[in-house]
């Protein structure tokens, strides 16, 4: 071999060492080339904690499932781009959003809720008559009232134990008032973390942080936000035990919403309503009336 050609191979040996060398530090140091803008970015990541176990894909391409303990998955190294974030599993609804990844950061979805498509309902207890024109609870004391002018049935929530109930009925909080919102001062029910309240006005649902939220979307106390609008009045709104999402009566659909308005909000069609509903957090159970029977739902 000439000397030439041994010159030129150690001063090349020298060029690609470097050039390795600096790669790999790059990469250690969170870089990756972008072969689409040609140059080197700073990566990011993004995570899902979900209430079941769950398959994630990315841009439609399977990207693992969440961890069997937590139902946590996590994905990293990812370009600063907005990628399309689908989580699902067999006989659930799926939640998406495009999630947008910004260079050094993680993007995170702490409280990712997918329900059943389906669900089953159970009757609690049937009232002793079939004309009904009285339904409301009575969560003070852990009852569902039904009936019309001449008889009235208290049912037992839990029990489903009968019992009458002395005429005339006491007038009825109006419960649409305590939830009705005041624009930028709401006043409605407080979130069960005691961090948001929630309000409706029309058709529209807001929220207004009462305090800093402690994981994202992080809110600062006093910010307001209009979560959706449907196009049907809303009849009521009651918190989900995690506080980040609402149950919604609207249009005779009850509705799970989430609160989280990073690329639109995921809703979650429960069941059909034809009267007013509760939701019993201590046991995770919607209750609602058909007719003169009360039922129950398990979201479980």
């Amino acid at each position: 071999m000439k000397r030439k050609t041994r010159r030129i191979l150690f001063y090349s040996s020298i060029v690609i060492f470097f050039v390795i060398s600096a790669i790999v530090v790059l990469y250690a140091l969170g870089y990756q080339y972008d072969f689409v803008q040609g140059q080197f970015f700073k990566i990011g990541s993004f995570d899902v904690k979900t209430n079941v176990s769950a398959q994630v894909y990315v841009n439609d391409v399977f990207a693992g499932s969440t961890s069997f303990l937590g139902n946590y998955f996590s994905q990293s190294r990812l370009l600063p781009r907005v990628y399309s974030v689908r989580v699902q599993a067999d006989n659930y609804q799926p939640w998406q959003k495009l999630v947008k990844v910004n260079a050094g950061f993680l993007t995170s979805f702490p409280k990712v809720i997918l329900l059943p498509k389906t669900f089953q309902e159970n009757t609690v207890a049937s009232a002793s008559f079939k004309t009904v024109t009285i339904t409301r609870f009575d969560v003070a004391n852990g009852t569902a009232l039904v009936g019309n002018k001449q008889k009235v049935e208290a049912i037992n929530l839990k029990t489903g134990e009968i019992t009458p109930v002395k005429l005339p009925l006491l007038p009825e909080k109006n419960a649409a008032k305590l939830n009705v919102l005041v624009r930028n001062n709401i006043a409605g029910v407080t979130s069960p973390d005691g961090v948001v309240t929630a309000g409706f006005y029309n058709n529209e649902i807001w929220v207004q942080w009462l305090k800093d939220s402690s994981y994202q979307p992080f809110k600062k106390a006093g910010n307001s936000l209009l979560v959706t609008r449907f196009p049907q009045t809303i009849n009521d709104i009651q918190w989900y035990k995690d506080s980040d999402h609402l149950l919604v009566s609207v249009g005779g659909i009850l509705k799970l919403i989430e609160i989280d308005d990073r690329d639109g909000i995921n809703v979650f069609d429960i069941t059909t309503l034809s009267g007013p509903f509760y939701y019993d957090r201590s046991s995770d159970l919607i209750y609602k009336f058909e007719g003169n029977k009360l039922v129950k739902i398990s979201i479980k």
